[in-house]
């Protein structure tokens, strides 16, 4: 297994992955640090990451735990203390949200480690967007149909 194949695993397989230590939770992050430096540039799927903080935790995850040292993006109208959380909208640029939501307590809880803010219609109010496919590109594909 090379680097470039981490990004492509499901949580189970990177997760028994993790537990046998054939793979350290850092080298999982620097994987999909790599991969959205290649194709985010195109398919706009991150309103923003963090990496260094996301580092600081992967060095001291615990693999033991049901989610143990997997790195997980967040939507971005879901609040993950101290990162920005527009919800996709101008309006709130520069926000940055106060607390962490239960989803991200409990995530953290079972040993995940947030890592990015990923990107959605305007407040989540289902309008159509449009965005690229990182295995179909540059073709525009629409989100909602």
């Amino acid at each position: 297994m090379t680097e470039k194949d981490l990004p492509a695993l499901n949580i189970a397989d990177l997760q028994s992955l993790l537990r046998r230590r054939e793979v350290s939770p850092r080298e999982v992050l620097d994987a999909l640090r790599a991969r959205i430096e290649d194709v985010d540039g195109e398919v706009d799927a991150y309103l923003s990451t963090n990496f260094e903080a996301a580092t600081k935790e992967a060095e001291k995850a615990n693999v033991d735990l049901p989610l143990g040292g997997v790195p997980i993006a967040i939507k971005d109208i879901i609040s993950v203390a101290g990162e920005p959380c527009t919800c996709a909208s101008k309006i709130l640029r520069g926000y940055r949200a106060l607390y962490d939501a239960t989803v991200i307590r409990k995530l953290r809880a079972a040993g995940a480690i947030p890592f990015g803010k990923t990107n959605m219609d305007e407040f989540a109010m289902g309008s159509p967007i449009w965005t690229n496919s990182p295995w179909v590109r540059p073709r525009k594909i629409p989100v909602l149909s």
